[in-house]
């Protein structure tokens, strides 16, 4: 089979119709070519779609190109079908038949009707508590605006930030489509990030699209508004070029019905707590760090809503923890309020248990593509409401009440779904059955007229058996020829002569008679009249729901608020979790507190809580020591965990906490190269640091694990040293926990006010040690290795040569006093101590001397050192 055409080649006429519509599609598009009762795909699309959804490559003559690929689906079953091809980020153009195919003289008209891409389906329910965000990004100098649209809900927002907070705030959104101007699109790092970290769809226009003047058109165009003052942050000029592609995507791919769709919202980059690319996947907050689908999360553990509206709104909610004091109280109060009335609680989630996903039921019935069953889903919560108003009713708290202002009846639309919805109507909405008997008058006519037509249809056969003696005779119906009389081949010799023939069969021959052809014209007139007729009646109770679009979607928010605070008392009621006291300072005071994900997969009472004290005073930089498999990660990240909640207005597992508000929450955990970068474990983990302290503010928190172990000890220990240092004396003094092997690292505490020591305490055993968990002050001076890989199951004699090797080892071991030494005297009179540099560090012998040398650092602090090399990483990722 021929899957490509020269020019010269003639083709049939739907063939050259095919193609011609094909050539004005975007790439990456597939078109459903609409035959009949199927969607057609013909050359290369039928060869890619066949093995993508499985179906069977057959093949269609095309002119002179011959037999050319082909594969089809049923056009009433195309929602499986598509969604398949939009995991592969594929679009898909929908090309109808336009008028009907039998007044059509010559080649039926066909146009697309819409696009659909990965992130404008709307025709299916499979989406779940996910987001599925189309975003437009553009850029000026270093500043970049991010414009994002939830089409399936309406949602529509915009942020400004940083041009290098660029990725983490693409990952935290994770949208399924990128539209960016071609100049960007150009940068191969960005197009790289989108395309391999994302896995979205990447769309690029010309850059006039992200003009000022163009978006200011297209925003106005689209929401019909008078003015560009209209637009709440119209004197934003990047978010409204970002903003305005968004709504210029739309209308190139067909989306026009956009009453469902809000005004973009501007979200202030000082309304949330910054979480980087790293943060968001050393912390396990919606993804575990191995990417497995069934993986413990932090969001996993608190999410106990009943709805797709709900759940959503508590992944936005993770993601974008608050900085205002005032908004977090108010989520308290209202959890609180929950807590206190728990019997009222549980009565609320039984209501919310089995409604469906009003947001995208209404975003489809607004878009067009509803179907009965939505109504009927919409029917069934709207009979619950007054009963949920009952048990709202009971609450004081502020945002409960405001909850419970917007759930409210509305009875005309209830009535009329009730009285017009047949009760379990079909998916189609082209093929009738959707429209209660009694409701209309003439499709009661019209069904009386069918009914009665396939009555006298059966009488007909019995009476045509009777006269021919043929038993075999039956009466068929076919979309073409309609009702006809079926013999077989074997009964020919008995067919009367007032029979007409119609239809040859390999094994029967079809006829008809003048009787049987009125009847058919009167059944199949009527039914396809109940059809039209009923179509018609749903569309009209559309457009009266419709009316109330507006107060419907405030509803519709207003309950996936309710079920995720609901679900947030569900669990702290269930875990026995505190409401922790925020506070706008730097303190940060934890009792016994323990590591939600890590609880959740022991038995009950099997975690060993511990305390944490933290501030920007004397207790700002904890140095935690303690053997491997003690222990330290966890409570680490348990702090971190435990101030995020607080700060999505959760209650925390603790038995008390007060956080100061955190502003950003900075990780370095864990080893990793980036091998298609070229860059290896260490240079990874030293760009991050120095993202770190060069980011870090006086309200940041810094999880900092075992930074400096990817190159030489003494390197190592020399740049985490240098590390601790800095952060004790520099203006910001972020509170930090630094989790670490190196234990020359506790000297610090005897030389730096702000410095605390903490270990994990091990209790050695004849047999080996056990791990107690405990967090306690002090430093530990044994990092147990060797009993650790015993416990890991190191063969007998390498555990007995390793003890042996360490004893040597330790034996010449010095005290490294000699770098604070020369500092006392300055530390009594309170000045800044100059850090050494790396050059004074090292020995005559030290193996990274001459790298040193030739890299021109030998003569820089550790810091210094940090930030050249993230510079060179900056100069090198923008060149390529």
């Amino acid at each position: 089979m021929n899957v490509s055409v020269s020019a010269e080649q003639k083709l049939t006429p739907m063939m050259e119709q095919y193609r011609s519509i094909k050539k004005t599609l975007p790439q990456d598009t597939v078109l459903f070519f609409r035959l009949g009762d199927f969607y057609e795909m013909f050359f290369e699309d039928a060869v890619r779609c066949s093995e993508m959804l499985d179906i069977t490559l057959t093949g269609r003559e095309g002119g002179e190109a011959g037999r050319v690929p082909m594969c089809g689906i049923p056009y009433h079953a195309f929602q499986g079908y598509v969604r398949t091809l939009l995991d592969f980020n594929l679009k898909v153009a929908i090309c109808e038949q336009i008028g009907d195919p039998k007044l059509a003289k010559g080649l039926v008209e066909r146009k697309v009707t819409r696009i659909i891409s990965p992130a404008t389906y709307l025709d299916d329910e499979g989406k779940g508590k996910q987001f599925e965000y189309m975003a437009a990004v553009t850029r000026d100098g270093k500043m970049i605006a991010v414009s994002y649209l939830e089409l399936s809900t309406g949602e529509f927002y915009v942020r400004e930030f940083p041009q290098d907070r660029f990725q983490s705030e693409l990952t935290l959104l994770a949208p399924r489509e990128i539209i960016l101007p071609r100049s960007l699109g150009e940068e191969g790092p960005i197009v790289s990030f989108v395309k391999e970290r994302l896995n979205a769809s990447l769309t690029l226009y010309d850059d006039w699209i992200f003009e000022l003047d163009e978006a200011f058109r297209f925003l106005q165009e689209g929401f019909h508004l008078a003015s560009k003052q209209s637009i709440s942050f119209h004197d934003h000029a990047l978010a409204v070029r970002a903003s305005g592609a968004v709504l210029y995507y739309l209308k190139d791919h067909l989306h026009s019905a956009l009453g469902h769709i809000r005004l973009p919202e501007l979200l202030e980059a000082n309304e949330f707590m910054v979480l980087d690319r790293q943060t968001q996947k050393s912390l396990e907050l919606v993804s575990s760090m191995q990417g497995a689908k069934n993986d413990p999360t932090l969001l996993s553990v608190i999410d106990q809503t009943l709805t797709s509206m709900g759940g959503r709104t508590l992944y936005q909610w993770v993601t974008h923890p608050l900085l205002s004091v005032e908004e977090v109280r108010k989520r308290q109060d209202s959890v609180l309020d929950l807590i206190k009335n728990s019997r009222e609680l549980h009565a609320a989630r039984l209501l919310l248990k089995g409604v469906k996903d009003m947001e995208r039921t209404l975003s489809r019935l607004n878009y067009g593509v509803a179907n009965a069953r939505d109504l009927i889903n919409l029917l069934v919560f709207f009979e619950k409401v007054p009963e949920l108003q009952g048990h709202l009713a009971r609450f004081e708290s502020a945002v409960l009440r405001e909850i419970s202002g917007r759930i409210k009846p509305f009875p005309d639309i209830q009535d009329l779904v009730r009285r017009a919805i047949a009760e379990n109507p079909p998916l189609g909405l082209k093929d009738g059955g959707i429209i209660r008997d009694g409701y209309c008058a003439e499709l009661d006519e019209l069904r009386n007229i069918s009914r009665n037509g396939k009555s006298w249809i059966l009488d007909f056969q019995k009476r045509e058996i009777e006269r021919t003696g043929i038993k075999t005779l039956r009466i068929k119906y076919s979309q073409v020829f309609g009702y006809t009389i079926e013999v077989s081949q074997s009964n020919l010799h008995a067919v009367p002569s007032d029979y007409i023939r119609r239809q040859t069969l390999a094994n029967a021959e079809r006829f008809i008679v003048p009787e049987l052809k009125d009847w058919d014209e009167k059944i199949s007139g009527a039914e396809d009249k109940i059809k039209a007729l009923e179509y018609r009646i749903f569309n009209e109770i559309r457009e009266t729901l419709l009316k109330d679009l507006d107060p419907l979607q405030a509803m519709a928010r207003a309950v996936g608020i309710l079920d995720a605070l609901a679900s947030l008392a569900f669990v702290a009621l269930q875990k026995k979790w505190v409401r922790p006291t925020i506070v706008d300072s730097t303190e940060l005071l934890i009792e016994k507190g323990r590591h939600p994900v890590v609880e959740a997969m022991l038995p009950a009472g099997l975690f060993v809580e511990n305390d944490c004290f933290l501030d920007s005073g004397e207790s700002q930089l904890i140095v935690l020591t303690g053997p491997n498999m003690a222990g330290k990660s966890t409570y680490i990240r348990q702090v971190a965990h435990i101030v995020l909640l607080g700060q999505i207005g959760s209650f925390v597992p603790a038995a008390s906490a007060r956080i100061g508000l955190v502003d950003r929450i900075f990780t370095r955990i864990g080893a990793s190269d980036d091998l298609a970068r070229g860059e290896s474990t260490f240079m990874v983990e030293m760009v991050e640091t120095a993202h770190i302290l060069q980011k870090a503010t006086r309200r940041s928190l810094l999880i900092l694990d075992e930074v400096g172990r990817g190159t030489s000890t003494f390197d190592g220990v020399s740049i985490a040293w240098a590390i601790c240092e800095h952060l004790a004396q520099c203006p910001a003094r972020p509170r930090t926990l630094f989790a670490t092997h190196y234990h020359e690292l506790t000297q610090l505490e005897e030389h730096f006010p702000a410095i605390k020591n903490y270990n994990i305490t091990v209790k050695e055993t004849g047999d080996g040690i056990i791990f107690l968990r405990k967090v306690v002050r002090g430093g530990s001076d044994r990092s147990y290795g060797i009993h650790v890989a015993k416990l890991a199951g190191i063969p007998k004699n390498v555990i007995e040569r390793a003890s042996q090797i360490l004893n040597i080892l330790e034996s010449e071991n010095t005290e490294a006093t000699q770098i604070i030494e020369g500092k006392k005297e300055d530390q009594k009179s309170k000045k800044a101590a100059a850090q050494p540099t790396l050059f004074d560090w090292a020995t005559s012998n030290h193996p990274i001397l001459e790298e040193l040398r030739m890299l021109g650092l030998d003569g820089l602090t550790p810091l210094q050192a940090l930030n050249k090399i993230s510079e060179w990483k900056e100069r090198l990722t923008t060149k390529n």
